[in-house]
């Protein structure tokens, strides 16, 4: 799972423009460049076939990916991402098990005992959203930072990232708090 949803948050960041002459199999772009600003300069993102919502500081790329692998433990992606030119890139991703329930609640259990995570957990912290279990992670290596949550939606999981590179962490922190708060599931 690890490297399919390294795949998926590098799509989510990429400006994707490219992707509308010649679409990866299995990837379905539904918006480009999506978004215009409320009175409070976000824009409301919302994941076309996902069922959430999340406001980012910048347009978006909204797309579904649907995994080729039959024996990988994810089936389908939800995305909505952007990407500022300094390199701070915001993903949401709605994941989608084939084993549902099962798959969901393991992977959240791993994450949350720190394994099957790429990078150097400086920190991860349960929390409650509502009746949702959820973590907030924070991820560093040599270079980038990575504010994360992982939420606990039934069958399904929801990845939340802001990842930036290191000098331009405090931003990204600044940023990571909202987008994380503007999280809205509109349906299972």
């Amino acid at each position: 799972m690890q490297s399919f949803l390294a795949a998926l948050i590098f799509c989510s960041v990429l400006s994707l423009s490219t992707f509308g002459q010649t679409q990866p199999a299995g990837l379905k772009m539904h918006r480009n460049q999506a978004g215009e600003a409320d009175s409070s300069g976000l824009m409301l993102a919302k994941s076309t076939e996902g069922g959430f919502s999340v406001r980012l500081p910048l347009k978006f790329n909204d797309f579904t990916v649907t995994e080729s692998d039959q024996k990988g433990p994810v089936l389908r992606a939800f995305v909505v991402g952007a990407k500022f030119t300094e390199g701070i890139k915001f993903s949401a991703t709605r994941i989608v098990y084939r084993k549902g329930t099962e798959s969901a609640k393991a992977y959240f259990e791993k994450f949350e005992k720190g394994e099957g995570i790429s990078a150097k957990s400086e920190f991860i912290s349960p929390l409650q959203i509502g009746e949702r279990k959820a973590l907030n992670l924070i991820l560093k290596t040599a270079t980038t930072v990575a504010y994360q949550r992982l939420v606990l939606l039934e069958s399904d999981s929801l990845l939340m990232i802001v990842e930036s590179p290191l000098i331009h962490d405090v931003v990204a922190k600044q940023f990571a708090d909202e987008f994380f708060d503007s999280l809205v599931v509109v349906r299972k």
